[in-house]
């Protein structure tokens, strides 16, 4: 049988997954801690339980030092209670050091925790975004539908517009030609005219040419 394939990771499940796993980390970190501190008291105690004990065995010693008069058992036995008392001291201190960082650590751990609820809001509002966009897909295809038919409504006024355009464009070389032809019509009438007027000019020099001069005064005639 073929292998399951993995679901694909997308950011929205990167987001979910990393949120929990913040949360889940974080109180196991706090909790952690906490147990390792309260750990840590118990173990105080029983050593200074031991040592209490211990103590109060050197005081008795010292004190039957006392009685019998031994003054080298007194000595090491006030020796001996001196460093148990400082050790009693010393672990006492750490225990209280110990039941205040409890404290701190368990207001810390409160306030954290509480903090972390902005964290599981993103994680929720990280599943419900895995979760809405299955059903959006299904209204897409409809405005996509939509789209070719304002197109193809289109298009016919977009090719009348440029029939319109071209129309225009083929009437301009029309035009262009009537205005020479205008022109000319008006410069013929003109040039036939001074044609015209030129013959009869030169019928009258020729008229001119052949007619005989008449005789001047005084003078006699050629009969």
């Amino acid at each position: 049988m073929p292998a399951k394939k993995p679901p694909v990771t997308t950011p929205l499940h990167l987001l979910q997954q990393l949120s929990q796993n913040l949360l889940v980390h974080l109180e196991e970190a706090c909790a952690e801690a906490l147990q390792d501190a309260e750990k840590a008291l118990a173990k105080l105690e029983k050593q200074r339980s031991k040592v209490q004990e211990k103590l109060h065995e050197a005081r008795a010693r010292l004190q039957d030092a006392a009685l019998a008069g031994k003054a080298k058992a007194q000595a090491k036995g006030r020796k001996t209670v001196d460093e148990l008392e400082l050790l009693l001291d010393e672990l006492k201190a750490r225990q209280a050091e110990t039941r205040d960082y409890i404290v701190r650590l368990r207001h810390d751990t409160l306030q954290a925790l509480e903090l972390a609820q902005e964290i599981a809001r993103v994680r929720e509002a990280a599943a419900q975004a895995l979760a809405a966009p299955r059903a959006v897909p299904a209204g897409k295809p409809k405005a996509a539908a939509r789209k070719p038919a304002v197109s193809r409504a289109a298009r016919p006024a977009v090719a009348a517009t440029s029939g319109e355009a071209t129309a225009k464009r083929a009437l301009r070389p029309s035009v262009a030609a009537e205005q020479p032809a205008k022109l000319a019509a008006v410069r013929k009438p003109a040039a036939r005219r001074s044609r015209s007027a030129a013959p009869a000019s030169g019928k009258a020099e020729s008229v001119g040419a052949s007619a005989p001069s008449a005789p001047a005064a005084g003078e006699p005639s050629a009969s």
